[in-house]
This record gives C-alpha cells, structure tokens and sequence, in this order.
C-alpha cells in the first residue's frame, strides 16, 4: 500500500491556558450581530450591536483529512455574558448527515449543553470542567456560558457532517437559559413556533 502524505499521523497541541489548538486552519468569531435572531431582547441586541458588537464566541478549527476518511477538531470560546439576561450561547445546529455523532469536551468554565431532536425531545447537561458528552445523531446541540470566565470546549466530528442551522434560527430551543439573581434559570421560549 503506498501512503500518501495526508496518510501519515499527525498531532496538534492544545493549550489549556489560551484555550485554543497551537496551530489551527481556520479561525472564525460570531458577534452578536451574527446571532442576533438567537436572542429574545430584540430591542437590547440591536442597541448592543449598534453600541460595540461584542463578540459572542470564536471556533478555531483544524481538519485531518485523509484519502480514506476525514476528522475534525473545533476549539470553541464563549464569552461570559448576558443580553438581556440571557447567557452568550453558540449558534446551535443539526448535522446534515443525519447519522453523524460528534463529541464535546468540556476543558474550562460552566455551562450547559442543549439537546433536542425534530420532534421536540430536549434535554439539558450540566457542564463543568472535564465533562465529556457525546451528541447522538438527529439531535440538535447549542452550548450555554453560565460562568463567570470563558467557557472553553473541543469538539471531535468528521467534516462529512456538515451544519445545518436553519432549523435552529427557525424554531429555537425549547427552553432558553436566563441570569437571575446570580443563578442560571430555564424558561420556555415564548418565541417559539
């Protein structure tokens, strides 16, 4: 069998410190203005995107690609925040590929992972440093920054997945995650469809 370069093992190193990968193909950030359909005080996240535009979160991504499969690795870093009172959260998707899992580690901060499948089944994990979760197929996934500090995560899928969001922005979570009184408190979307 003759190995092409892509077929050899390769490693990358995470810093836990920084909270990202040491080398990374691509580095994306979504401000608020990008998830601004996410959040349920329309009139604060327009006055918020007009004021400074914070950013929300930033994904650092790297690919093993070979010419027999492919992986991937995302790094994300939420921001600790409210608009509103609702926590910073990341965008939340399905896979395109329907039969795709992918698996999140939990290095830094406090959170929670949402869950919910097309038919409205949800379910909540609580985060904290070393949890690891596995995302079955069909279930739709957003991570919620509780804490005080950034919320640091390694996600593990193959690039075959894809992202599908519009169901996301479309229909939202079940329950969205508010501040009050310094504790984290599930209400029910009263935006949903």
């Amino acid at each position: 069998m003759n190995l092409l370069k892509e077929d050899y093992p390769l490693s990358v190193q995470f810093d836990f410190e920084k909270g990202e990968l040491s080398t990374y193909q691509k580095r994306a950030e979504r401000k608020l203005s990008d998830l601004s359909m996410m959040f349920q005080a329309k009139e604060i996240v327009k006055q918020a995107v007009a004021k400074d535009d914070p950013v929300i979160y930033e994904i650092f991504y790297y690919g093993f690609q070979t010419s027999l499969s492919d992986m991937a690795l995302g790094v994300t870093r939420i921001q600790p925040g409210t608009i509103g009172g609702e926590y910073y959260m990341t965008k939340g998707h399905y896979h395109e590929a329907h039969d795709q899992p992918e698996i999140y580690f939990c290095v830094k901060g406090n959170g929670y992972l949402l869950l919910e499948t097309r038919e409205g089944e949800f379910r909540a994990e609580k985060w904290t440093r070393g949890t690891i979760s596995h995302i079955p197929p069909m279930w739709a996934h957003r991570v919620v920054n509780i804490g005080n500090q950034p919320l640091v995560f390694v996600a593990s899928y193959h690039l075959a997945a894809g992202h599908e969001y519009e169901p996301v922005i479309k229909r939202g979570f079940l329950k969205r995650i508010f501040e009050e009184n310094g504790k984290a408190v599930f209400t029910l979307n009263n935006q949903r469809e």
